[in-house]
């Protein structure tokens, strides 16, 4: 099933989703309730709207088919998510993005086409915190605070990028998942809860760090040399950025956004390069099939790979080796 959505402010998301899956909704004075259609799927998902310009949307659901979404991102978007459990895949202005279980993704989008799949059978789990950034800036305390959120902000444009899973954070969501209080007094609780969410990324994401200050040293650009070799190395079974930083010595917010200024890609981005390229080799040269090639380059999910591919190159694997085919059978 595909839904073509157009998010023209920060809640239209959910109450479009709500009219084109045609879910049983039950609205409150804060909160809105749907309940997936059987023919789509089982579940709920619950929206409390905070005030205008922000949201929180916790989904419990597993959908009968794939869940495909085309959402034009048309307003400035800040969200912070959280991912108990699912299979979720995005993509946008040629990037990509996979999140599971226990993951944390941040976003901030302005202007971006995002495709969203959600798959079939797989209980998926969010928790998800969407604001406007001028309700973000509410909270600054004066115009400098407003600048450094701003900075903030910028550092993660146009990108879905994951953060630390910390006991904390998972505490925090554990919290907003299992409140008991009900009217005015939910509302305030997952207000400061949601809020506590930030100021836990911000804490581990490096909110606190000097703006002005150089951001890499000669020794940090030795330290992304060499996060690029492990990566290069280790690309079948890639590390995580966590291991990697580790590894290398780098703090995890340091490791990803020095590494996108140095190699003008994210650690993803080059997995997949390598992937790409090994791929190739393994269809000419090796004469693998389509599935042996995914497998020998690190996807346990043929879809995924079929994906990646055709990004890549513009044509599916499949279509690859038939022109292969072709091409030896002209030179015989």
């Amino acid at each position: 099933m595909t839904l073509d959505i157009v998010n023209n402010e920060v809640h239209s998301l959910f109450d479009q989703f709500t009219d084109l899956i045609q879910g049983q909704s039950r609205h409150g004075a804060w909160e809105q309730h749907i309940t997936i259609p059987h023919g789509i799927g089982q579940g709920n998902i619950l929206r409390t709207r905070i005030r205008p310009g922000m949201e929180i949307v916790i989904t419990d659901v597993t959908y009968a088919r794939d869940m495909k979404l085309r959402i034009q991102e048309a307003c400035p978007l800040f969200e912070l998510s959280y991912c108990l459990s699912g299979d979720i895949y995005c993509e946008w202005g040629g990037k990509e993005s996979y999140t599971n279980h226990w993951t944390g993704n941040v976003l901030f989008f302005e202007d971006e086409l995002v495709y969203e799949e959600k798959k079939a059978g797989v209980r998926n789990q969010l928790v998800e915190i969407r604001l406007s950034p001028q309700e973000l800036f509410h909270y600054a305390a004066d115009f400098t605070e407003k600048q450094r959120m701003e900075c903030w902000l910028r550092r993660y444009k146009g990108n879905i990028d994951k953060y630390p899973n910390t006991p904390e954070i998972h505490r925090c969501v554990s919290d907003m998942l299992n409140g008991s209080y009900d009217g005015a007094l939910k509302r305030l609780y997952m207000e400061s809860k949601a809020m506590e969410l930030v100021a836990l990324f911000g804490e581990v994401e490096g909110y606190e760090a000097e703006v002005r200050k150089p951001f890499l040293n000669r020794d940090d650009l030795a330290k992304l040399d060499q996060a690029r070799e492990l990566v290069v190395r280790h690309f079948e079974q890639p590390l995580s950025i966590r291991e990697l930083a580790r590894k290398v010595g780098l703090n995890e917010f340091k490791l990803k956004k020095g590494f996108r200024e140095r190699f003008g890609m994210t650690v993803f981005e080059l997995v997949r390069k390598q992937r790409m390229e090994k791929a190739l080799y393994c269809m000419e040269v090796r004469r693998m099939n389509v599935g042996e090639t995914a497998v020998s380059v690190g996807y346990s999910n043929f879809s995924n790979f079929a994906a990646a591919f055709h990004k890549m190159y513009g044509y599916n694997p499949s279509e690859y080796l038939k022109m292969l085919s072709h091409r030896d059978a002209e030179t015989e």
